[in-house]
């Protein structure tokens, strides 16, 4: 067997329990995950698990870290959207976000246990691989658009309410009625407009 065949199948082994890792994480988070529950979910043994990674930490780590860069590359501007306005890059970029951790729920559910379970080493390392990038990019674009406001405090609440505003939409329905059918992309955004304002 050629060496590069040997390195091609180890990636994709890494990339199976990268992805396997995060959708466990999403489930039952960081303290209801063993290492022998991911290998079980691997279809590996414990020892090939710790073959890729040093600890349940590094696969934590890793495997969040993978999986929200890459959900959120799939929403990264392509080249040519830098001749629209600082607002509209910004609120289409919210609005995909929105769709996004709508319709991927381990996406969803990996951020959500991200700032509630994790380790404060561990929400840092994440949030430097994965979350610094695309923050950065949302405070910039509010910061052209709107610069008399905190734009990091803002886009900090916004995203918090994003987050957890799909999972408690259940809550939202019974302190308030009226406002149950007003989850869309739309509510919001509209929402963290008049915040603005």
């Amino acid at each position: 067997m050629a060496v590069g065949e040997v390195g091609g199948k180890r990636e994709r082994t890494r990339a199976m329990i990268l992805l396997c890792s995060a959708q466990q994480f999403a489930k039952h988070g960081y303290n209801g995950v063993s290492m022998d529950l991911l290998a079980k979910a691997a279809k590996l043994t414990k020892g090939a698990l710790y073959d890729h990674f040093k600890g349940k930490d590094d696969v934590y780590v890793q495997s969040t870290s993978t999986y929200l860069e890459t959900a959120l590359k799939k929403i990264k501007p392509v080249h040519g959207e830098e001749t629209v306005s600082a607002e509209e890059a910004l609120f289409s970029y919210l609005g995909k976000f929105l769709d996004l951790i709508h319709s991927d729920l381990v996406l969803r559910r990996l951020m959500l246990r991200l700032v509630t379970e994790s380790t404060s080493s561990t929400v840092q390392e994440i949030a430097r691989k994965a979350l610094a990038e695309p923050f950065h990019y949302t405070v910039d674009l509010l910061s052209t658009y709107r610069p008399e406001v905190d734009a990091q405090e803002c886009v900090y609440s916004f995203y918090c309410n994003a987050i957890l505003r799909e999972d408690l939409t259940s809550i939202m329905g019974v302190l308030s009625p009226n406002k149950t059918a007003q989850t869309s992309t739309h509510t919001l955004l509209s929402h963290f407009r008049k915040t603005l304002a």
